[in-house]
């Protein structure tokens, strides 16, 4: 997942577009993510600013997750936005990546993007809700036949404080 480089450091300013299909293993080790056998559609533009090379695109690709409160499977399609600057200086700012000249690598810029925004909870639907926690039911497929009125005993000591006092 390379760009060429040299031509648009020749003009700068000038603007130039690219986009790229690749299976998400080119990545390296994805295999702990739910979009490691899909593929990985990267667009954007590149240009230099004078000094550096900017990197501007969107990285799309879906993946199969599990909803957070039922376990179901769902379909979660992916796009996060790329952002980089990359310079040849030997002292590069923090904020500047390093590059041949030639060429920039993104394999691992859009690896850590994927990763970085990788969901943190995703549901099948907003209203999901969820299994019962005494017997697993799905309760987004109907109730279930466990006892409704069931305290749980740590806090049974707190009933006795509604009871009318004697």
């Amino acid at each position: 997942m390379k760009l060429q480089v040299e031509e648009a450091f020749k003009e700068e300013g000038r603007k130039f577009p690219f986009s790229f299909e690749r299976p998400a293993a080119c990545l390296g080790d994805v295999d702990a993510f739910p979009w490691k056998s899909q593929t990985i559609a990267v667009e954007g533009l590149f240009w230099s600013d004078g000094n550096h090379m900017v990197v501007r695109g969107t990285v799309r690709t879906f993946g199969r997750y599990e909803c957070s409160r039922c376990l179901t499977p769902v379909s979660v399609d992916r796009e996060a936005a790329l952002s980089e600057v990359y310079g040849t200086e030997a002292e590069l700012p923090d904020t500047v990546l390093p590059y041949n000249g030639e060429y920039i690598d993104l394999t691992e810029t859009i690896r850590e993007t994927l990763i970085l925004s990788e969901p943190m909870r995703v549901l099948c639907r907003m209203d999901c809700k969820g299994l019962c926690p005494q017997c697993g039911t799905n309760l987004n497929e109907g109730p279930c036949s466990c006892p409704t009125d069931r305290i749980d005993p740590r806090f049974a000591v707190l009933g006795d404080l509604l009871k009318p006092k004697q």
